[in-house]
């Protein structure tokens, strides 16, 4: 029960964002003599703000409960949080009592701490880097032929990249669910709360075979419904691989002796092109 409370946090977070917004660009446009009752509105956005942090706070500490969150993003996250529900009971003390001076810097502090709580929001769910300036892209490197690609280390070739592209955002350095981080070989290895990702072996059989096969409405698919999900031409090499033995090391793909069809899965899944349905709308 209260893990399914805290997964409502989600749904109550962006509430309180929307209604302090709200409530900013209204108060600045009523300072114009002929919009100025607009600020009529005020007091029931400041009643419907409250209750919301006030939810938005409580389902975030019980979400925070289920562990794998970077520690120091949690923390500010949680208390500047926390501050911004504090400081929406203020607002309305302020604004009952006509203390509009005080209203008005309280309501830009609060915008202040609004916005660093949402950065470190955000990159507790998607990485310390989301908010940062995009990355000058590489150009696309050209295709590996059949021989090129049979010398290339597998893991660090064909799947440490998928791992990078589906899997990180939630078993990386920020956030690590179940324990499990898929960043580094090292860490993979460790495995999480629930053991190897590679065991028992096989595709079928392993943790991490049985999640990527399950359904997608299944609350142990992954990755998750929502995010962007594996090509079959991924998924195919995927299985591949953890039938082969889920090789980490030097390996080179060569040595597993893949089949005509599965190189050719491979070389699918390593084309820039190639992008999951997911991604694709």
């Amino acid at each position: 029960m209260i893990e399914f409370i805290g997964k409502l946090h989600p749904l109550f977070v962006h509430l309180p964002i929307g209604f302090l917004v709200l409530l900013a660009a209204l108060e600045w446009l009523a300072l114009r003599p002929h919009w100025k009752e607009l600020a009529t509105a005020n007091r029931v956005i400041l009643l419907l703000t409250i209750p919301v942090s006030i939810a938005s706070v409580a389902c975030g500490w019980l979400l925070a409960e289920d562990g794998g969150y970077d520690a120091t993003n949690l923390f500010w996250h949680r208390w500047l949080g926390t501050a911004v529900a504090v400081a929406a009971v203020v607002l309305w003390i302020l604004r009952q009592r006509n203390w509009m001076t005080a209203y008005r810097r309280s309501l830009f502090v609060t915008l202040i701490l609004l916005t660093v709580a949402s950065h470190f929001g955000g990159s507790l769910t998607h990485g310390s880097d989301f908010l940062s300036w995009p990355k000058k892209r590489p150009a696309a490197a050209q295709p590996l032929t059949e021989t090129e690609l049979l010398a290339q280390p597998v893991y660090a070739t064909v799947i440490h990249p998928i791992f990078d592209k589906y899997c990180v955002s939630c078993h990386g350095a920020d956030k690590a669910k179940g324990g499990l981080r898929m960043d580094t070989v090292e860490h993979l290895l460790k495995g999480g709360d629930t053991g190897s990702p590679f065991e028992p072996p096989g595709a079928e059989k392993s943790l991490l075979g049985s999640r990527l096969i399950l359904p997608l409405d299944d609350d142990d698919h992954m990755p998750p419904d929502g995010k962007p999900q594996l090509s079959e031409a991924q998924l195919a090499v995927m299985k591949w691989w953890l039938d082969a033995g889920a090789k980490t090391d030097e390996t080179k793909l060569s040595d597993l002796k893949p089949s005509a069809e599965v190189l050719q899965n491979i070389q699918t899944a390593l084309a820039p092109a190639a992008k999951a349905p997911a991604d694709a709308k």
